[in-house]
């Protein structure tokens, strides 16, 4: 099993469900001064994303808000927030968190078809979710 390379790995993104994306985009935009700086349509989870910060995604801390669209408007938002970090060898470094009391949520898979990069959730000692993600 490998250590752990001190520096390989960044938080990414803080995801956090929304009722009303839009309305949220010009909270974090208006209010916090955030720049957009993406956004996404999932299809298969029936959700959309923005994804807001200060500075350039690739070295910088973002945050996700994201949508589901087949919820309706209620103030129990029904998917929990997680923190998703950036890593190498994501199989590995499961195998390395699961050593320390870490539960599978989902098995790595590709963001897509045909795409190279891959993500997985896991939950931590207290059931946080944490979702690793590895740059194809």
């Amino acid at each position: 099993m490998k250590n752990i390379e001190v520096g390989a790995y960044r938080i990414r993104h803080l995801a956090l469900q929304v009722e009303d994306l839009e309305r949220s985009i010009s909270f974090y935009m208006n209010g916090l001064g955030m720049k957009l700086l993406r956004r996404r349509a999932t299809a298969e989870r029936n959700e959309i994303a923005a994804y807001l910060g200060y500075g350039d995604e690739a070295t910088e801390v973002a945050i996700e808000l994201f949508q589901f669209l087949d919820n309706e408007k209620s103030s129990h938002l029904s998917h929990p927030s997680h923190v998703a970090i950036a890593v190498n060898g994501i199989e590995d470094v499961i195998k390395i968190l699961m050593q320390h009391g870490a539960q599978i949520k989902s098995a790595p898979k590709h963001h897509s078809a045909g795409s190279p990069s891959k993500f997985a959730f896991v939950l931590d000692p207290d059931g946080h979710e944490i979702e690793l993600t590895q740059a194809g």
